[in-house]
C-alpha cells in the first residue's frame, strides 16, 4: 500500500513539472519579471489603417534603435512608442507613451537581402529616466559574440502562429549563439532549429535587441536588433543586426551613447 502511495504522490509530481514546462516553451520563451528590462520598448505603426508592433532599444532620452523593415511608409503623427511597459493592454503607472518625430534608416538597407537592417527613431519629447525606463548599454567592438556567452531576448511578439496568439504582457527567452556563417557576415545568429518547442523570435519581435551579459563586469549589452528567422516561419534561429558595425552611423544622430567595448 505504501508504495501504491508513493507512486501516485510521484506521478502527480512528474505530471506538474512536464507540465510547467511545457508551458514554457512556447515561441517567446516565458513571462519577464517588470522592470527586468528597462531599455526594451514597443513600438505602434501605423500604416494604412492598420497598426503592427515591432520592439525597439532606448539610446538616449530621445533615441531608440529598431530594425528598418519595421517601417512601410513615411513616419505618422499617430505612432506610438511605448516605454516602461509590462502589460500593453492597460496603462500602467510605469508607461511612458510618446510619439515618433522622424524615422531614420541606415542608407544601405538592402530589404531583398536584408542587410543593414536597422533604424534610428528621434521622439517628439524626451523620456523620463527611472527603475523602469533605462538607456541600453550597446556593444561597440565589432566582434562576434562568444558561444559561451548568456544572451536573451526580449519583446511582445507572437507566441504562437497557428492558431495567432499576441502576448499581452513582455516575454523573455534566454538563446544560444549560434556559429558565425562566413557566408552571411552581416548577422549574428542566436536561438534553436526547432521553434516548435524551444524559443525563438517571432512576428512583432523585430526590432528589439538580443543582450548578452558580460564575462567580468556581469552587464547587459544589447548587440543589436533582430532582423528576421534565418529560415521559415519562426521555427528557426534569429538572425540580428551587429550594432557595431554600424556605431559611427548612430553617432552621426545620437550624442551620448552608453557603449562597451
Amino acid at each position: 500500500m505504501v508504495r501504491i502511495v508513493l507512486l501516485v504522490v510521484f506521478l502527480v509530481i512528474a505530471s506538474d513539472i512536464q507540465g510547467r514546462v511545457q508551458e514554457k516553451r512556447i515561441i517567446h520563451g516565458t513571462e519577464a519579471k517588470p522592470g527586468a528590462w528597462p531599455w526594451v520598448v514597443l513600438l505602434q505603426i501605423k500604416s494604412q489603417g492598420k497598426t503592427s508592433n515591432c520592439g525597439g532599444t532606448i539610446l538616449s532620452k530621445t533615441w531608440i534603435m529598431t530594425a528598418a523593415h519595421c517601417f512601410k511608409s513615411k513616419p505618422a503623427a499617430s505612432d506610438i512608442l511605448v516605454a516602461g511597459a509590462q502589460n500593453i493592454k492597460v496603462h500602467e503607472e510605469s508607461q511612458q507613451r510618446i510619439t515618433a518625430k522622424r524615422y531614420v534608416v541606415n542608407p544601405g538597407y538592402n530589404p531583398p537581402a536584408k542587410e543593414a537592417d536597422i533604424a534610428l527613431i528621434e521622439l517628439s519629447t524626451p523620456l523620463k529616466f527611472n527603475k523602469r525606463v533605462e538607456q541600453a548599454r550597446i556593444q561597440a567592438k565589432d566582434e562576434y559574440p562568444s558561444l559561451e556567452k548568456t544572451c536573451f531576448i526580449a519583446g511582445w511578439g507572437r507566441t504562437s502562429v497557428d492558431p495567432i496568439v499576441r502576448p499581452d504582457t513582455l516575454q523573455e527567452a534566454q538563446l544560444p549563439i549560434l556559429p558565425e556563417r562566413l557566408a552571411f557576415e552581416e548577422f549574428i545568429y542566436a536561438g534553436f532549429k526547432d521553434g516548435d518547442t524551444k524559443p525563438n523570435a517571432c512576428y512583432g519581435d523585430s526590432g528589439g535587441p538580443l543582450m548578452c551579459k558580460t564575462t567580468f563586469l556581469r552587464r547587459w549589452v544589447v548587440q543589436g536588433p533582430i532582423s528576421h528567422s534565418s529560415v521559415g516561419d519562426c521555427m528557426y534561429d534569429t538572425a540580428v543586426i551587429p550594432v557595431a558595425k554600424y556605431l559611427s552611423w548612430v553617432k552621426q544622430f545620437v550624442k551620448d551613447l552608453k557603449t562597451q567595448n
